[in-house]
């Protein structure tokens, strides 16, 4: 019998993950993960039907590995001399490092209901953005958003609801191999293209922190952001996306096209659910992801290869391509042609679920 460790991998494929790991991490990044697997000591697992996807035992506190690699690189960078932080542009940081400590409770406990968790998310806001005012979202050229921003107080409640809204669309969203991460790798590196200067080391270690959990994710399997990892990407990557609104003179169309995948599946799910007369915040396995991993898992491949096929071609289809088009098609980011770009990704989406859903629908078990 072959040994596994943990995670479920043979000798050879840990021996490859904890290679690149380090390759790509350095000491940092293994250390990280050494970090990862004391923890899971205390807990941390994750069932084999936590996400309506994953058929086996794993471990849902991956987030750790991302921010404890961002606090040891970003330590040892800043004690070489390497960069220079002032302590206020570590305060959009340190609010996100507050949404992963909710999620991470909730990894090795499992006590909190969705409604304390969001409550929690939108006092987490206030407190923010009361702290650093500059969060708070300034007029964006969309009618409908401007008009929320249109006093203080208003203003103020709509950004909250906004941070709040993110994370949980992005936790929403985690539910294959390398989608919530992926995404996030490929908005961060869209995003540095128009961020301030004093967040752009934040993006780039966060970026590289989880490019070390895609490592481990895709080659076990087994190795899940959890409630933790994927609170902190949402949370970041929305407080970037307002750092950015406020700072630079780009589409909001563009922003949004790079994250769109997460807050479109939790819009969307939250309507169907509303409209089936259930409430807005149940779980179920009618995210998008769910149905084409259901379609793609028919015995012909194992689910292990079937989870991943969805989470990376889902990340790559609704992130990677406003990020080719970025690169190389849409000059500018101010360009009215970013609105066009959402529409397009909102037909794509909206025909790939109800393709996805009549197909299962029609399935001898399904009936």
């Amino acid at each position: 019998m072959t040994y596994r460790d943990r995670l479920g991998m043979s000798p050879i494929q840990a021996a490859l993950a904890w290679l690149l790991a380090a390759a790509v991490g350095g000491v940092s990044g293994v250390v990280a993960l050494l970090l990862c697997n004391y923890l899971l000591t205390f807990g941390g697992e994750d069932s084999a039907d936590k996400h309506g996807i994953s058929d086996v035992e794993a471990t849902r506190i991956g987030g750790v590995a991302i921010v404890a690699y961002m606090g040891l690189h970003l330590a040892y960078q800043y004690q070489i001399g390497a960069m220079t932080l002032e302590v206020a542009d570590f305060y959009p940081v340190a609010l996100a490092f507050a949404y992963f400590l909710l999620g991470f409770f909730e990894d090795m406990r499992g006590t909190l209901g969705s409604k304390t968790r969001f409550s929690a998310m939108l006092v987490f806001a206030l407190v923010g953005l009361f702290a650093i005012p500059s969060l708070v979202l300034e007029p964006v050229n969309i009618a409908v958003v401007d008009w929320f921003l249109g006093s203080p107080i208003s203003a103020l409640l709509f950004t909250a609801t906004c941070i709040a809204f993110i994370p949980n669309a992005f936790n929403t969203a985690d539910g294959a191999n390398g989608l919530v991460s992926g995404i996030t790798v490929l908005a961060l590196v869209g995003l540095a293209a128009a961020a301030p200067a004093s967040i752009q080391p934040f993006l780039s270690t966060c970026a590289v922190g989880c490019v070390v959990f895609l490592i481990f994710n895709l080659i076990s399997g087994r190795f899940f952001l959890g409630d933790g990892g994927a609170y902190f990407l949402g949370a970041l990557c929305g407080l970037v996306l307002i750092t950015v609104a406020n700072s630079a003179e780009v589409s909001t169309w563009w922003m949004l096209s790079l994250v769109f995948y997460p807050v479109a599946d939790l819009l969307w799910s939250m309507a169907r659910r509303t409209i089936g007369g259930g409430s807005p915040l149940a779980p179920d396995n009618k995210h998008l992801h769910n149905l084409v991993f259901t379609l793609l898992d028919d015995g012909s491949r194992s689910s292990y290869a079937a989870n991943t096929t969805t989470g990376v071609s889902i990340a790559l289809l609704f992130a990677g391509l406003p990020l080719l088009l970025q690169s190389y098609v849409i000059e500018s980011l101010g360009s009215p042609m970013w609105g066009w770009v959402v529409v397009a990704q909102w037909l794509v989406y909206g025909l790939a679920w109800q393709m996805a859903n009549r197909r299962i629908c029609l399935l001898p078990d399904s009936g």
